[in-house]
């Protein structure tokens, strides 16, 4: 076998995970712009003290802990359940009928459900029915009552309205994940040939920040520390993480 130097990358592909250690498919994540490894050292020197001048007579590095870095573009319920430590609800959809609400005029009144379509409101007897447009309007979480309308202050309403399927994460009600993650990527600097990293083990930190608004796309920054696999073993055997390429 002959040794190649030539070895410039440029990569790009899909990341997937699943939670370790279960007996699920490797699922792609989504749009992944950054993948990396950083490894942190403890190292240990002890100063040369038998002649002038000084110098490091030993010294000792061990790995301290090693993480991955991973910005995500797809805020879907998975990546936003997995870095707010919490759970993702698929609710279906349905109808509601004569849900009870205050009004207030001027403010929003959320409802129990999002997206709510064929809205009806009436007054808490079910007598007198509002009109869209000029006692409300529907926002995608509730109904703005609107001022000079027929809604007085305070006044108990029934609202009826069907909704669509949609994702509910519910933030910080689960420990922390660990995740087996794998990435199929190409080498663009080198003719698209595979590299394949294996992660076996990342124990995922809550992520540090989540931009809902701005003026570019929003990112997903995810981070985790790479443990320790013990079902991995042999003579130079990783349990840790390993990479192959062509």
């Amino acid at each position: 076998m002959t040794t190649n130097v030539y070895k410039p990358y440029l990569g790009s592909g899909q990341v997937y995970a699943r939670i370790a250690g279960s007996a699920a498919g490797l699922l792609p994540v989504g749009n992944v712009s950054e993948l990396t490894l950083e490894a942190s050292e403890d190292k240990k020197t002890l100063k040369d003290y038998t002649r002038p001048g000084g110098g490091t007579y030993a010294s000792v590095t061990r790995i301290e802990n090693v993480t991955t870095k991973m910005t995500l573009h797809d805020l879907n319920k998975t990546n936003l359940a997995r870095a707010a430590f919490g759970n993702a609800i698929t609710i279906e959809s349905d109808t509601v009928v004569d849900e009870a609400v205050v009004a207030y005029l001027g403010a929003l009144v959320p409802l129990a459900h999002i997206g709510a379509t064929d809205v009806v409101v009436t007054n808490a007897a079910g007598i007198t029915t509002y009109v869209l447009g000029t006692d409300y309007e529907v926002q995608g979480g509730g109904l703005l009552i609107l001022a000079g309308g027929s809604i007085v202050q305070a006044a108990p309403l029934l609202v009826s309205y069907t909704f669509p399927d949609y994702s509910k994460i519910e933030g910080i009600t689960q420990s922390a994940v660990i995740l087996e993650l794998h990435f199929e990527g190409l080498n663009e600097a080198d003719s698209g040939k595979p590299v394949i990293l294996d992660i076996f083990r990342a124990q995922l930190s809550p992520s540090k920040a989540l931009s809902l608004l701005g003026d570019d796309f929003a990112e997903l920054e995810m981070e985790a520390e790479v443990l320790k696999d013990p079902s991995k073993s042999g003579v130079g055997i990783s349990q840790f993480y390993r990479v192959k390429q062509v």
